[in-house]
């Protein structure tokens, strides 16, 4: 059985090296994340898991943090000025922050959030799928669990992540962050 948690987020991103001279600059989407979660055994209310107990578990908080912020690559030039960019609310990430490479981070996170935290609704063997982002309305990436075994775009790398503090206070689950670092340290997903 297959459900499907839709997140939406307003984001700015930089994408160096793009064909479209556009995304080489500064620049913000309205995106839209579509985590599908699969299960061949029902919890006691004969559900994958509960929406609400899927959004509890960090998952939210986790696309929360790209809402009104920006993702900057820790080599683009803006990386050393993000604190006069967005104080607030930033991410500088190991990666060129692409739909490809966000949707596959997206669901390494959301993979190992499952995995680390509680089963709020008594989940048997819920699991990501696949993750969808879609940059604009006509336009999005796809990672799910048949690239796992063929991906060799870069690492997401999530221990060298820097998240401002605005977005980590906004976290309602506070220990996700933390225990998905050292989950990701100790196993080999293609993170």
């Amino acid at each position: 059985m297959l459900i499907r948690k839709l997140f939406k987020a307003e984001m700015a991103h930089v994408v160096p090296g793009a064909y479209t001279q556009r995304c080489n600059h500064l620049h913000g989407h309205s995106y839209k994340f579509e985590l599908f979660l699969e299960s061949t055994q029902p919890n006691d209310a004969n559900m994958v898991a509960d929406f609400k107990a899927v959004k509890d578990t960090g998952i939210n908080d986790f696309f929360d943090s790209f809402d009104h912020a920006v993702m900057i690559w820790k080599k683009d030039t803006l990386a050393p000025m993000i604190n006069q960019i967005n104080p607030e609310r930033h991410m500088v990430v190991p990666f060129v922050p692409t739909a490809e490479m966000i949707a596959k981070a997206c669901f390494v996170v959301c993979q190992a959030i499952l995995e680390t935290g509680p089963k709020l609704s008594g989940e048997k063997d819920a699991r990501v799928s696949k993750v969808i982002v879609h940059e604009t309305d006509t336009g999005y990436a796809e990672f799910g669990e048949k690239d796992l075994e063929s991906d060799r775009f870069p690492s997401i790398a999530l221990d060298e992540w820097m998240i401002s503090g605005g977005i980590k206070t906004a976290w309602k689950e506070k220990t996700w962050f933390e225990r998905v670092k050292a989950f990701l340290k100790t196993s080999a997903p293609a993170s």
